[in-house]
């Protein structure tokens, strides 16, 4: 993974060899758990720690997860269009 920091914000350019786990933050069941990326540089998304707040939380991360399904979908249909099938070139 790759961080770039500009005049747009962060900029975050994945690598194969990135993985993605759920870490806990805390021993206690209202410890809130962190997604976390792991590659060159560690990323790690927190909630909040007011259990009140997370189906905020949840609601963003669904529409997160969205996102994601539909960038990687966007990515597999450019790899097939293209002839290549792995999303590069």
């Amino acid at each position: 993974m790759v961080i770039r920091v500009d005049g747009f914000g962060v900029t975050w350019t994945v690598e194969p060899q990135d993985s993605v786990t759920v870490e806990e933050s805390g021993p206690h069941p209202a410890s809130p758990p962190m997604l976390v990326v792991t590659g060159e540089t560690v990323v790690s998304l927190a909630v909040p720690k007011d259990p009140d707040r997370w189906p905020a939380c949840v609601a963003f991360l669904l529409r997160l997860r969205d996102g994601v399904d539909d960038l990687a979908a966007l990515l597999a249909a450019r790899g097939a269009r293209d002839g290549n099938g792995d999303g590069e070139g």
